[in-house]
């Protein structure tokens, strides 16, 4: 089983551990991490530090058989205690956190591509604090990835007022067939939906690396009318899945978008909002030494489960056999085992 490392950047010191939990997903910016350290840990972390998960493999064959999980900064440290047990929970975010907490307005009135638009908003955040101090600040960066994916389109206007501009960037990004999310370093990417093009070797399989399955159907978001407007036009997409009369209304604010992105936004948001999702439970936090050794070459390469990667998933006993994108996982770990779980949909969700 791989080695996990958590460490304290700001002040470089390593945390003993009892439990981890870390969530990555496709609808959330945000990495998140739950850590559970004994009372003995309690002066080497604090508030606004900045922690790393890391795991150690000899298989792997980069960076001395170490991968970075995750980076986030600590939000929150509550200690608990019964008559069992003493224990000190700590909580923490991605740094993107403070990016869709601020609010403040600014407009790009000229033609100006997404990842510029994202990287001029970023930028004037920093993602980690180190050692020596604030002199060590580095700002957060908007990578596209993959990186030989096409480039973002030009948005002809954007704009916000007094408000949190993410939620307007990840609409757009969905428009154009990309995702925000947090990277394993505390920056962000703008990741193409998976094309299914992947070489590595994950696969769900019942009977092989399945320890649990639930299926979930889940109508709670769910509408029977998408009405979205903008730029003059109007578009409706019914689910009659979905019975009664409830309706959701979307305005795009820019006055240049022409009705075949309405009618995308309107058809991906009735897919999204069927919520039917299969959640499996597999060993390992990523694939196994075998098929680690089986790449050769790990460089740039996933090797852990991580959300937009399409895999084959053959699950008989729910008539699962077919391509699934992975929309979140979970990673659990306690010091006698590693777990994950992953969240699986159909692409079309996020088309």
């Amino acid at each position: 089983m791989s080695k996990i490392i958590v460490k304290n950047a700001t002040t470089g010191q390593e945390l003993l551990w009892r439990s981890i939990k870390i969530r990555k997903s496709l609808d959330e910016i945000c990495h998140t991490l739950e850590l559970e350290i004994p009372p003995s840990e309690r002066l080497k972390v604090g508030r606004h530090n900045r922690l790393e998960v890391r795991c150690i493999n000899n298989m792997v064959k980069d960076s001395s058989g170490e991968r970075r999980v995750t980076t986030v900064l600590v939000d929150e440290v509550t200690s608990s205690a019964d008559v069992a047990k003493y224990s000190l929970t700590v909580i923490g975010r991605s740094p993107a956190r403070d990016i869709i907490d601020s609010t403040w307005t600014w407009s790009y009135w000229s033609s100006t591509k997404l990842e510029v638009i994202a990287n001029d908003i970023a930028t004037p955040f920093f993602n980690a604090v180190g050692i020596e101090g604030i002199k060590n600040n580095r700002n957060i960066h908007v990578a596209r990835i993959p990186e030989d994916s096409p480039e973002t389109d030009f948005v002809n206007r954007f704009s916000w007022n007094n408000e949190s501009p993410w939620t307007k960037l990840i609409d757009e990004a969905d428009q154009q067939g990309f995702i925000f999310t947090s990277n394993e370093a505390g920056n962000l990417y703008l990741w193409k939906v998976d094309s299914g093009n992947r070489v590595e070797p994950f696969h769900i399989t019942e009977g092989v690396n399945v320890k649990n399955i639930r299926w979930t159907e889940n109508g709670s978001e769910q509408f029977h009318e998408y009405v979205v407007k903008g730029g003059g036009y109007e578009v409706r997409e019914q689910d009659n899945t979905c019975p009664g009369n409830r309706r959701l209304s979307i305005n795009i604010d820019d006055p240049f978008v022409v009705r075949t992105e309405l009618q995308h936004r309107a058809e991906t948001e009735k897919r999204r909002r069927r919520e039917n999702k299969t959640i499996v439970t597999v060993p390992g936090w990523g694939l196994t030494n075998e098929q680690i050794i089986s790449m050769g070459e790990t460089i740039r390469k996933e090797i852990y489960w991580v959300p937009n990667i399409l895999i084959p998933v053959k699950v008989p006993s729910l008539g699962l056999d077919a391509k699934l994108l992975i929309s979140e996982v979970e990673y659990t770990a306690t010091a006698d085992a590693m777990s994950c779980d992953i969240t699986l949909v159909n692409r079309g969700m996020y088309l």
